[in-house]
């Protein structure tokens, strides 16, 4: 008798309920008070779908470093892909950063109530987040460079897999620390 689930279905109704979860994550922002619900739900949901996808790339390494034919250029596209994302979501957040900065804003708030927070926080989150472009693109284009002569457990596939790890960290680390700041006080 043939099973009613398979696991791929299990496999994909669980993909589909964390993805919906993750997106309603920045909509919060509607039901919040703030003069930047726009920009702060744009850069929400960049960092969502971001983070979403870096979890698709992580896990496409897999079947890379196994030696799977069509791994690199599945990996390739994916990447690329997340790559724009990251940069898109550094555009809206820098586009936030303005309001951030304003007179009577965010960082003032911060400042006063809690310094050591706006230090760690948000300056550490501002840096760490900055890195997955260079990572990627690096991943990227080395990816570009030998993906038709990558063998199993070769050199090159361990740094560009080291390089989506670190990726993938940097982005988890802002996102984290992303959604800590705007509990802290809401832009």
């Amino acid at each position: 008798m043939r099973s009613l689930f398979t696991a791929r279905d299990f496999a994909i109704t669980q993909a589909s309920v964390a993805a919906l979860l993750f997106l309603s994550i920045p909509l919060f922002n509607v039901i919040g008070f703030s003069n930047h619900k726009l920009m702060a739900i744009l850069h929400g949901l960049g960092a969502t779908v971001t983070v979403i996808m870096s979890c698709q790339t992580i896990h496409l390494t897999y079947p890379m470093l196994r030696g799977k034919n069509g791994a690199a250029a599945s990996l390739e596209w994916t990447l690329w892909l997340t790559n724009l994302m990251v940069l898109l979501t550094i555009v809206f957040g820098n586009w936030l950063y303005i309001a951030y900065r304003a007179p009577d804003g965010p960082q003032e708030w911060l400042m006063y109530h809690s310094p050591a927070a706006h230090l760690i926080v948000m300056e550490y989150k501002e840096f760490v987040s900055l890195y997955p472009l260079p990572l990627g693109i690096a991943a990227a284009v080395l990816l570009r460079r030998f993906r038709h002569a990558l063998e199993p457990g070769s050199a090159a596939s361990r740094i560009i897999v080291l390089l989506i790890t670190l990726f993938w960290i940097c982005l988890l680390i802002g996102f984290v620390f992303g959604i800590g700041l705007a509990r802290l006080r809401m832009v």
